[in-house]
């Protein structure tokens, strides 16, 4: 537990200046610097100053975004910063500088939450994939493994590479906005 917070994977939350890094950071970054980035959100709003360490890894970043109530969803290692309205490519272990993040910066995140089509109702997902089991619990509310129940999973409007095509468990697809979903539950008894 750091300052009354707990520690989760490593992270410690904010330092004496209210910025935000890992313990492994405040370790290695005693007299560290820290920096005010400007966070604007999709959800519209005032932006949100943020203190953290400029020797703050992307992945702080995003866990300190998080912990000042902002919904950015689930990122792979790779992710797509707009810094000052320009799209920046970045990975999880870069740390700040290395993505052109500074002082006064303004940072955006590009939305990547997609809606898409479960049995006629429009669902919103924020992952790049879906599996098999996720598509059946947006269905159906909760995913059964049992013998005599059989799934069935179609898609239409998917990726350009594969428009169409069903799932089966154990597999998943990209999700795109707009793409549709037919599930069926059959029960063998």
């Amino acid at each position: 537990m750091t300052d009354g917070k707990p520690l989760f994977g490593g992270y410690a939350g904010p330092n004496k200046d209210g910025a935000y890094l890992s313990t492994a950071s405040q370790k290695r970054n005693k007299d560290m610097k820290t920096i005010e980035i400007i966070l604007h959100t999709n959800e519209g709003g005032d932006p949100k100053p943020l203190k953290i360490s400029e020797n703050a890894t992307i992945a702080e970043l995003l866990k300190a975004i998080q912990d000042v109530g902002v919904d950015i969803g689930d990122f792979d290692d790779q992710i797509t910063l707009l810094i000052d309205d320009k799209e920046v490519s970045c990975k999880k272990t870069q740390q700040l500088h290395e993505c052109g993040i500074g002082h006064g910066r303004k940072l955006r995140f590009r939305d990547r939450t997609v809606t898409i089509i479960v049995n006629t109702r429009p669902k919103k997902w924020a992952k790049k994939e879906i599996s098999f089991v996720e598509v059946v619990e947006l269905a159906f509310g909760t995913y059964k493994d049992h013998p005599d129940i059989v799934y069935t999973v179609t898609y239409s409007k998917g990726p350009d590479h594969k428009r169409e095509g069903s799932l089966v468990k154990g597999q998943s697809v990209k999700v795109k906005e707009g793409m549709i979903f037919n599930v069926t539950q059959t029960d063998k008894s």
